[in-house]
């Protein structure tokens, strides 16, 4: 009985965390400033909008489409900047095109910059790691017995390792070369 009423508190809980809305949104019904959110957020209107009505229809409560779309598009001008792109981009998200033409080349130059800084900070983080797993696997290596296939094995990790760490640098390089980019982007704005 008492499990049941676990399963039950926490299927609601679930509910409640995935809905768009809350209930108490719903029925406050402030849909103006509901869309701002969104629109800041840069979700794209269709799919929200949808969420947002079958979220209140639990309290059987439509949204206002109109009021809502206001707030979105309000929301959408301070989401579809320049400087949003670049901050988007270099979280890694991606771009869900929903910027409006006179503002989406803006808002594109900054996430494609911000997005190569990403993938560039990625691939260096992957190169770390690569080498000290080989650093790793020689130190393991390293106590064991004597032979020549150990030996081999140590010379092929380390000479890889090298190859690595030279890597490490041109992708160091890389990601400075972008954050100059970045700070010459961010002095335009």
């Amino acid at each position: 009985m008492i499990r049941a009423a676990h399963i039950a508190v926490l299927s609601l809980v679930l509910l409640s965390a995935c809905a768009s809305v809350s209930r108490e949104e719903c029925i406050e019904g402030d849909w103006e400033a509901i869309g701002a959110r969104d629109g800041a957020a840069g979700r794209m209107a269709e799919t929200q909008f949808e969420r947002h009505i079958n979220a209140c229809a639990r309290v059987d409560i439509t949204p206002d489409r109109a009021v809502w779309m206001r707030g979105y598009e309000a929301g959408l001008a301070r989401y579809c900047t320049p400087e949003t792109g670049l901050r988007e981009g270099e979280a890694g998200r991606p771009y869900r095109d929903v910027c409006p033409s006179a503002r989406e080349t803006g808002f594109l130059l900054g996430h494609d910059l911000g997005l190569s800084a990403h993938r560039q900070r990625q691939r260096i983080a992957e190169i770390e790691r690569e080498i000290s797993a080989l650093t790793r696997r020689n130190f393991v290596l390293a106590n064991q017995s004597d032979d020549d296939a150990v030996h081999r094995e140590r010379r092929f990790n380390q000479a890889e390792i090298s190859s690595l760490r030279l890597e490490l640098g041109f992708a160091r390089a890389g990601l400075l070369r972008i954050e100059r980019e970045i700070r010459a982007f961010r002095a335009t704005l």
